[in-house]
C-alpha cells in the first residue's frame, strides 16, 4: 500500500510540475503577444524600429524511483531588443521631411535633456527654429538650434548642411552609438536616450535625404503571422493546463480513496 501511495505522489508532483511549465510558458507567449502588439500599432509610425523578443528555454533532466528519465521544460525571455534595420524611404516632396540613409539619429534637444529619433517629420516654429512636431529643437553640431527665421528657400544637403536662402545656416547633428543595442532605450514620441549618458560618435557615413521620411521597419504581414502562432501555443498551454488540472484532481480523489 505504501508503495501504491509512492507512485500516485510521484505523479502528482510531475502534474503540479506539468501546470507550471504550461504557466510559465503562458506568461512568456503573453509577454511576446505584447510586444508584438506593440510593433504592429506602430507600423505606420515614422522611423519606428520594432521590439524582438528572444527567449531561451532551460530543461532539466531527472530520474524517478524507477529511474526513468523525466524531462522538465521552462521558457525564460533572455532579451527584448530593437531592430534598428533601415526602413523604406517614402517620398512626400515637404522641404522639412528628412530620412536617414544607413545609420544614425537626429540630434534632439527636450525638457529631459539631449534625445534621439530617426523620425524626421520636422517643421519650423514661430521663432525660426527647425523643430519636431512636438515642439523638440534640432539640433546642429555646434549643439545650437537650426535657425531658419523666415526664408522663403530651405534645403539640406547629403551630407546634413542647412541652407536657408541659399545661405549657410548650420549643419544637422546626426550622431550614432557603436552600442545602440545595449546603450539605447525607448522614450515617448518615437525618441531614445542613452541609459549611460554616453556620448555618441558624430563620424558617421550617414545620408540625408530631403522630402523623404523613413517608414517603419515593422512587416504587418509577418507580425500578424507572428500574432497567430502565438495565439495558438498559448492556447496550447492552457488546454494543458486544463487537461492536467482534470487528472489531477482524479488522482488526488484516486489517493484519498487508496489511503
Amino acid at each position: 500500500m505504501g508503495r501504491l501511495f509512492w507512485h500516485a505522489f510521484c505523479i502528482l508532483l510531475y502534474m503540479v510540475n506539468g501546470l507550471y511549465s504550461a504557466r510559465n510558458g503562458m506568461m512568456l507567449l503573453q509577454e511576446m503577444m505584447d510586444n508584438n502588439a506593440h510593433n504592429l500599432s506602430n507600423a505606420n509610425t515614422t522611423g519606428f524600429k520594432r521590439s524582438l523578443m528572444a527567449s531561451i528555454a532551460q530543461v532539466d533532466l531527472k530520474r524517478n524511483d524507477e529511474l526513468k528519465l523525466h524531462q522538465d521544460e521552462e521558457h525564460q525571455m533572455s532579451e527584448n531588443y530593437i531592430d534598428y534595420e533601415q526602413g523604406s524611404l517614402v517620398m512626400t516632396e515637404n522641404p522639412f521631411d528628412l530620412a536617414l540613409e544607413k545609420s544614425g539619429f537626429f540630434e534632439i534637444e527636450t525638457e529631459n535633456g539631449i534625445r534621439y529619433t530617426r523620425n524626421g517629420s520636422f517643421t519650423r516654429n514661430g521663432m525660426g527654429e527647425l523643430v519636431t512636431l512636438q515642439g523638440h529643437r534640432v539640433l546642429g553640431e555646434d549643439g545650437q538650434p537650426i535657425l531658419l527665421e523666415e526664408t522663403e528657400t530651405f534645403s539640406v544637403s547629403a551630407s546634413g548642411r542647412v541652407y536657408a536662402d541659399g545661405k549657410d545656416a548650420g549643419k544637422l547633428s546626426i550622431v550614432d552609438f557603436p552600442n545602440k543595442r545595449t546603450e539605447l532605450m525607448r522614450e515617448g514620441y518615437n525618441l531614445y536616450y542613452s541609459k549611460t549618458g554616453a556620448e555618441p560618435d558624430r563620424t558617421i557615413n550617414t545620408t540625408v535625404k530631403q522630402g523623404f521620411l523613413e517608414s517603419s521597419n515593422v512587416s504587418v504581414i509577418d507580425a500578424m503571422v507572428e500574432m497567430i502562432r502565438f495565439q495558438r501555443n498559448y492556447e496550447a498551454n492552457q488546454k494543458s493546463i486544463l487537461s492536467e488540472d482534470e487528472t489531477l484532481t482524479k488522482a488526488v480523489n484516486d489517493i484519498g480513496r487508496v489511503g
